[in-house]
């Protein structure tokens, strides 16, 4: 069992950033292949309330950028687990993205920890 680390980028995303890390945060780990989830929220210096909403939610924030790659580079540093997953703030997952990802890495040879990102969503 694996524990997935989903890297989300944003900027100026309060309208969906509470909803989407609400999402991560309540994946189904049904399936036994993801074991626990961190989220990891990069922030590209939003101007709105974006920040303060992502605090419930993640387990660790930064800002960078405003350049996305500045953003998923800090991000995958920060995150700590067994696999890698950057999303946009805005972009719609499914329930099971964390035992997909998991499984994902289940599948596959093992990776040196540099290469740990699986998928952009």
């Amino acid at each position: 069992m694996s524990k997935v680390s989903f890297v989300v980028v944003t900027e100026n995303e309060e309208h969906s950033i509470s909803r989407r890390l609400w999402e991560l945060r309540h994946q189904r780990l049904q399936h036994g292949a993801a074991r626990s989830i961190e989220i990891v929220v990069v922030d590209g210096q939003s101007t709105d309330r974006t920040l303060l909403l992502a605090v419930p939610f993640a387990d660790a924030l930064a800002v960078a950028g405003p350049d996305r790659d500045a953003q998923e580079d800090l991000g995958r540093r920060i995150a700590t687990g067994d696999v890698c997953v950057v999303i946009d703030a805005d972009t719609e997952i499914t329930p099971w993205l964390a035992d997909e990802a998991a499984q994902g890495l289940i599948d596959q040879p093992p990776v040196h920890p540099e290469d740990r990102q699986l998928a952009f969503a």
